[in-house]
């Protein structure tokens, strides 16, 4: 079965995508950024007023997708609040310098989210080989694409 997901820049666009038969919503803030992690009033507001799925997108800033130290410790919080309000997955996207996948920060966010569906965004887009990139997050547990 196919399921529907809508990327939406709000909660009040959540529960639009909901009410018209939306499976899953992917919650995301900035769009003029292409997408960043939303505060944790929207995601509050998310888990108060949307029953179906939500996956937050946890993405600091805008621009590639290779972060800083920093960067990825602000990843880790928002990953770690993300799992403590109980939403179901999250959507997020990591690269090195090559292009590819930064197996190393991955590994430490998929042990972070401990049963959480993980989604890798557009990020993939930017790989340099879209079929090792298949195999190394299969690989690390990564349910989506």
């Amino acid at each position: 079965m196919t399921t529907l997901e809508i990327c939406c820049y709000g909660v009040d666009c959540a529960v639009t995508a909901q009410q018209a038969g939306a499976d899953r919503v992917e919650l995301c803030a900035a769009p003029r950024e292409g997408g960043l992690t939303p505060s944790a009033g929207m995601l509050n507001a998310a888990r108060r007023e949307v029953s179906i799925p939500v996956h937050p997108i946890v993405r600091p800033r805008g621009g590639d997708f290779c972060y800083t130290a920093r960067e990825f410790e602000a990843m880790k919080s928002d990953v770690a609040l993300i799992r403590e309000l109980g939403f179901p997955g999250l959507v997020l996207g990591m690269l090195d310098e090559d292009a590819h996948v930064h197996r190393g920060q991955m590994r430490q966010i998929m042990a972070l989210c401990d049963g959480l569906a993980v989604t890798f965004h557009r990020a993939f887009d930017l790989c340099h080989s879209p079929k090792r990139t298949l195999e190394e997050l299969t690989d690390l547990g990564v349910a989506a694409f």
